[in-house]
């Protein structure tokens, strides 16, 4: 399988923008990687995460705040020779993106960043009840480091 490095930003930020969920990956006390796919938002060069208020990924998160978040995209299966196992390969496009996680707790910046995410699911905004804007954990993730690929045998 060939693949290609992409360095243009808007062509990293339309793989983004293609998905419609990510991979996370946070770092447990043992060093053991832990991977959860979560629902997002892509605005600024931040990604924006929603979660319930307790759980182990927010544990997590304060023994080390940084994150691996993982897209792909364009996923299709192309061969040479349909009895050729070898010649299998999967024309796909992916995003890493690494940085810090931070919170939003203050009640208006919580609504306007969920219509952010939500931008992404539906073409419209939101109104949330104080109890929705409350129980709900707000992240805001600063990419640090942004690399991406382009895999398969016709990439251009």
């Amino acid at each position: 399988m060939r693949t290609s490095i992409i360095t243009d930003i808007s062509e990293k930020e339309d793989v983004i923008r293609q998905c419609d969920i990510c991979f996370v990956g946070i770092t447990e006390a043992d060093g053991t990687p832990y991977v959860i796919p979560m629902n997002f938002g892509y605005s600024d060069g931040e990604i924006i995460l929603h979660s319930g208020p307790e759980g182990k990924h927010l544990n997590l998160l304060k023994l080390s705040n940084r994150i691996c978040v993982t897209f792909c995209s364009d996923r299709k299966l192309v061969y040479q020779h349909p009895d050729v196992a070898c010649s299998y390969s999967m024309l796909s496009k992916s995003v890493v993106c690494k940085g810090t996680v931070s919170f939003i707790e203050e009640l208006p910046e919580k609504e306007k960043t969920m219509n952010l995410l939500m931008k992404n699911y539906a073409d419209r905004t939101f109104k949330y009840s104080t109890p929705a804007l409350t129980n709900v954990k707000i992240w805001r993730v600063t990419v640090d480091e942004m690399t991406a690929k382009s895999f398969g045998q016709n990439f251009k």
